[in-house]
């Protein structure tokens, strides 16, 4: 009788320790038929190409992953999540070279806030998409940085506080890890921080993000934007905002963009703004758009203007899956006021997504 006493005490106590450990698979597939429609005008000849397609990303990367945490006691937790991107339209994956491109960390959270290490968003990109015109879709969005930037980092670390009344924040750090093929004797490193008061319908958001180059890949051990000098620094500086009045959400963000190098004496810089409108039509359709509109220069005087616009509608299927249709349009031309050169491009989308 003891004997059985103890081996359900046992019994009992394993399924306690089981209860406070949680794994989930989770992830989503998207994909789109649509037209893309390139023209440009170089030297007063103007050319343009049409392609139909199916491609995948439309309204968000298609993605799996595995995420769980253990209950450590004391308001302590210990959480992972391993997550990969794929293209729905040929079943490859996001990006080659990666088991886990989009996240792949580990860290501990309580009542301090939570620490991840590993690959991470960076804490820019957190506020950038908490504030995106047109659902924030990839293809829809107006609003695209017209100088890119690292939306994750490998070798970081990020904190996140917890909420004060509706503040919070994040900053995260990484290192490429590289000084030995660098010239200048430093690593790749990226800093970015974020701040953040999200209260009712009421969402503002400041972040910076710093990039520099220590080797002649930028940041290469961090993400890829390029090939640059040595010692090259990128800095940006986001503002963003939006107001939900029910009937209508309100969303507006002002993005600066700031790169030096330093075997040049110069710089180049971009600023852009966005507006955008999302509006419910019904309990399952909804629609939304934006306009945006950027400018470029350097230490010779201003280079290039972009403008965008687009608009999106979205059909709830059920809780996990829905339909949407786009259009997206992006202009730049050439603002050195010597020549007329210019490109545009279009596209029309209509897409399913199923999350699970």
């Amino acid at each position: 009788m003891k004997k059985s006493l103890i081996a359900l005490a046992v019994l009992a106590s394993a399924g306690a320790a089981q209860a406070q450990s949680t794994v989930t698979l989770y992830g989503l597939a998207d994909i789109w038929v649509g037209s893309t429609k390139a023209t440009a005008t170089v030297g007063g000849v103007s050319s343009s190409a049409r392609t139909t397609r199916i491609d995948g990303a439309g309204f968000n990367t298609s993605r799996f992953g595995l995420k769980g945490s253990e209950d450590l006691g004391g308001g302590l937790k210990a959480n992972f999540q391993l997550e990969q991107g794929y293209n729905s339209d040929t079943g490859t994956v996001g990006a080659t070279g990666f088991a886990f491109n989009r996240q792949a960390w580990v860290g501990l959270s309580g009542g301090f806030g939570e620490v991840q290490l590993g690959r991470v968003w960076t804490s820019y990109d957190d506020i950038r998409s908490s504030a995106n015109d047109t659902f924030n879709a990839n293809i829809a969005s107006s609003f695209s940085t017209w100088v890119g930037y690292n939306d994750r980092t490998n070798n970081g670390i990020k904190y996140l506080t917890p909420s004060f009344g509706g503040l919070s924040g994040s900053v995260t750090y990484a290192l490429g890890e590289d000084k030995n093929t660098s010239t200048n004797g430093k690593d790749n490193n990226l800093l970015s921080v974020g701040a953040q008061y999200a209260a009712g319908p009421v969402f503002v958001g400041f972040a910076h993000q710093t990039e520099k180059s220590g080797t002649t890949t930028k940041l290469g051990a961090l993400g890829t934007l390029g090939a640059v000098p040595d010692g090259t620094k990128v800095t940006y500086n986001l503002l963003n905002g939006s107001y939900d009045l029910g009937v209508v959400k309100l969303l507006a963000g002002f993005n600066q963009v700031k790169g030096t190098e330093p075997t040049t004496p110069g710089f180049l810089k971009a600023s852009e703004y966005f507006f955008g409108v999302e509006a419910p039509l019904s309990s399952a359709l909804s629609v939304a758009g934006g306009v945006s509109q950027s400018k470029i220069k350097d230490d010779t005087g201003p280079q290039t203007k972009g403008t965008g616009f687009s608009v999106a509608l979205k059909y709830n299927l059920s809780k996990r899956t829905f339909t949407y249709a786009a259009l997206n349009q992006t202009k730049f031309k050439d603002d050195t006021g010597a020549t007329l050169d210019s490109a545009k491009t279009q596209l029309f989308a209509v897409g399913l997504q199923h999350a699970f």
